[in-house]
């Protein structure tokens, strides 16, 4: 009997040892951790009465003006991630969709020049449309070619036959006048509201588009850290660039202040620092993504 008792007792330590050392041995493991959500800063009306304040986007230097004029840009409370969020290498990339869509040579060079997204960018000046006086290279066939067609039907008025252009072919094929333009809103609408889903289903991102000058203006954007973007790519000089701001721009509205909180976008080699964002090339972006 005393003998029988002992073997339970000696069976019942051991297996407070094991547990114990079970018990150790799952305290050093950490548990998984969830992933860190964003709390989106819902719109005006602010919090406690707080009064909206505005989120000013412009170029660094004169020079820059016309890489980002008439660009969308989007701002959000919740980092973009775009590197993990979206698959940018699908976004339509400018030269390809106007090659893919018959455009010459010139009318591609013509665009990038510009930095145009369509046709429609700026008014053409006459010796663009007649190629007179114009580097022979750089003449656009399709301008030449509307223009003609213009002047025909329009009893050889000039001033008209030069405004009303784009209604002539070739340029009043639909992918030459406004086929990349609606691709890319195409495109980024799909993106954005996939975005916004990971937020939360009324999470809305804001947009703006930015004016001749490349200044664009964020409205009733009530206290706290933002992020901005311009979510696919902008076309510079043929080079794809997106912009997408590492550290949140912080916005104060009045009285605290009583202008507009400035981003500046820059091109490379300048360096991120506070409200200054420097653009990245897409290939740079989907090297990053794919080393990962």
């Amino acid at each position: 009997m005393e003998r029988r008792i002992l073997s339970i007792t000696i069976l019942f330590t051991l297996l407070g040892a094991v547990l114990i050392k079970s018990d150790a041995q799952r305290a050093q493991v950490a548990p998984p951790t969830t992933p860190t959500t964003c709390s989106p800063i819902p719109p005006s009306p602010c919090k406690e009465g707080a009064s909206p304040g505005v989120v000013q986007i412009i170029p660094d230097g004169n020079t820059n003006k016309a890489k980002l004029a008439r660009k969308r840009f989007y701002l959000s409370s919740c980092p973009f991630n775009l590197a993990t969020s979206l698959n940018l290498a699908t976004a339509p990339s400018l030269r390809t969709f106007y090659h893919d869509a018959g455009a010459s040579a010139q009318l591609i060079a013509w665009l990038e020049e510009n930095y145009c997204e369509t046709i429609y960018c700026r008014q053409l000046t006459k010796a663009e449309a007649t190629c007179e006086g114009v580097d022979r290279d750089k003449c656009v066939p399709e301008f030449t070619a509307a223009h003609r067609n213009a002047l025909a039907d329009l009893k050889g008025n000039a001033e008209l036959a030069l405004k009303m252009i784009t209604n002539y072919a070739p340029l009043s094929a639909p992918k030459l006048r406004t086929g990349f333009y609606e691709a890319r809103t195409e495109w980024l609408k799909n993106g954005i509201t996939k975005l916004q889903a990971t937020v939360g289903a009324d999470y809305r991102i804001r947009t703006t588009v930015t004016d001749k000058d490349g200044i664009g203006f964020f409205y009733d954007v009530c206290p706290g850290s933002y992020y901005v973007s311009s979510v696919a790519s902008i076309y510079v000089d043929g080079v794809g660039m997106v912009w997408e701001t590492a550290k949140p721009i912080k916005v104060d509205g009045p009285p605290n202040v009583n202008t507009a909180t400035k981003l500046t976008l820059a091109f490379p080699p300048s360096k991120d620092k506070k409200n200054f964002s420097v653009g990245r090339s897409l290939s740079e972006i989907l090297g990053q993504k794919s080393a990962q």
